[in-house]
């Protein structure tokens, strides 16, 4: 394989994607080549920064109740009537605790399902992120807090034909009717404005946005607290900026 080829593994790598051939390849060429070991720092880096940018969350109330719901009207169309008899039956108290146990274990798996769902998007989107940057003439902004006190961070990825994801962490929350907003700055051209968006309660959050053609040529990204509507013009000061 020639340099290029150990290149385009480096991504995959991070994402420990490559198979037992590859990764000892690239191990190989990784020992010898300096440049290959800074990119894939680098890489490793992002990675490690998206696997922080959510949380991994367990159904709602509602939705617990609903499957337990469902798992009780399953389990009652199951049941065979006893005739009833004056003295309780201690093997009908087993069958009991046996529904019970039945309903927990069902829920639990339902949780368990639907967190795995959950981190299965987190890997897609994570997967999504590495293929943009890695797209020919594609880019990547870091975006700082202005207050050097904040430490709240996002990353801005965009290609040529205006595709972007924005991956935020460390956010504090908006009021209530508040969102975060994305900006496009054009030299001195007015802002040109992108979507809003609102962080979940670890202060992380992932925005896809398609950016107009003037605003693919922005040297500058913001992001401003708006009305969760969003705003046509910046309404408050900007909060993360690229440099």
């Amino acid at each position: 394989m020639v340099h290029d080829d150990y290149k385009e593994m480096i991504p995959a790598r991070a994402l420990s994607a490559l198979d037992a051939a590859e990764e000892r390849a690239l191990n190989e060429h990784l020992e010898n080549c300096s440049e290959c070991r800074e990119e894939l720092e680098h890489w490793q880096a992002t990675a490690a920064a998206l696997s922080l940018a959510s949380e991994p969350a367990e159904p709602s109330p509602q939705v617990r109740e609903r499957i337990l719901s469902e798992v009780r009207k399953d389990l009652a169309a199951d049941v065979i009537p006893f005739r009833s008899t004056p003295r309780r039956n201690i093997w009908s108290s087993f069958g009991t605790l046996g529904a019970i146990a039945a309903v927990v274990l069902l829920a639990a798996l339902a949780i368990g399902l639907a967190v795995l769902w959950r981190q299965n998007q987190r890997l897609a989107r994570d997967r999504e992120f590495v293929e943009l940057v890695n797209t020919p003439g594609a880019r990547v902004s870091e975006l700082k807090s202005v207050d050097a006190a904040q430490t709240a961070t996002a990353k801005l990825a965009y290609d040529r034909n205006g595709r972007a994801i924005l991956i935020a962490s460390k956010l504090p929350n908006v009021p209530q009717g508040k969102a975060y907003q994305l900006w496009f700055i054009v030299g001195n051209k007015p802002p040109i404005p992108g979507k809003t968006f609102v962080p979940d309660s670890g202060g992380n959050a992932v925005l896809n946005d398609e950016m107009s053609r003037e605003a693919v040529d922005a040297n500058v990204f913001a992001i401003t607290v708006e009305p969760a509507s969003g705003s046509s013009a910046p309404t408050s000061p900007i909060y993360l900026r690229s440099y």
